[in-house]
């Protein structure tokens, strides 16, 4: 029972928000999360559906992720395009934890891997592996959780990045929780980037599902290439 107050206070971040947390399900727990998910911009728009997200705890500090989606992109004037996207593996490891610690936080290194020649071919997926290495920090201050991430992006084949996001989380009431972000991918030479924000929630329909929402957008606009619309829409099953 504690493992599992600890897993909900832990909440603030990840799924349906892209800054991620140092939250683990609990030992011996899984979070499944089947989505749907789209990022549009003025000349494409790129679907998961659905977007497999599954996640498993070893321990009270360990998650084992691995997240797969289905891609759809509808491009004008190019040509559309559909395919499996590439698979994504994660090792997280919280080493601090708030209730003997002051804040939580966690190292939590993802890599993508190249699952299917043809989404290569078409464009749905980059041509080369990605290596993420970001850590994560997490409080409560009162009725509000904030959540930090911070993380360094290699890219084979193409630039290297930062990857940064806030996230505030707040239970509105029993079962329902509010959250916002701002989100943001910047260049190693910090010329050039993608800021966005995202408000959702997360509604608890039961000890085994939980309703994941969320939407939002660029910040600076198609000046900046940043999409016109991002937006997640999910369930989570808990077992």
């Amino acid at each position: 029972m504690l493992a599992a107050i600890v897993a909900a206070l832990l909440a603030q971040g990840g799924p349906p928000l892209l800054t991620d947390d140092p939250g683990t399900p609990g030992d011996g727990h899984s979070e499944f999360n089947v989505a749907f998910t789209v990022e549009k911009f003025r000349h494409e728009t790129l679907f998961e559906a659905p977007l497999l997200d599954f996640n498993y705890g070893v321990g009270e500090r360990i998650q084992l992720k691995v997240e797969l989606p289905w891609l759809l992109q509808y491009d004008n004037p190019g040509p559309d395009a559909s395919g499996l996207g590439n698979a994504l593996f994660g090792f997280k490891y919280r080493f601090l934890d708030q209730d003997q610690e002051w804040v939580d936080v966690s190292f939590y290194p993802q890599t993508e891997l190249r699952t299917n020649p043809h989404s290569r071919k078409t464009g749905l997926v980059g041509e080369g592996l990605s290596l993420l290495l970001p850590v994560q920090a997490a409080r409560d201050f009162g009725p509000i959780a904030v959540n930090v991430e911070l993380g360094y992006l290699l890219v084979e084949e193409d630039e290297d990045a930062w990857v940064w996001g806030v996230a505030l989380a707040h239970d509105v009431v029993e079962g329902v929780e509010l959250l916002g972000e701002v989100h943001g991918v910047t260049g190693t030479r910090f010329d050039h980037g993608e800021l966005v924000w995202n408000i959702g929630g997360r509604i608890k329909l039961s000890e085994l599902n939980t309703i994941l929402v969320s939407a939002g957008r660029g910040i600076r606009g198609e000046a900046r290439s940043e999409p016109e619309l991002l937006a997640y829409l999910g369930l989570q099953f808990n077992f």
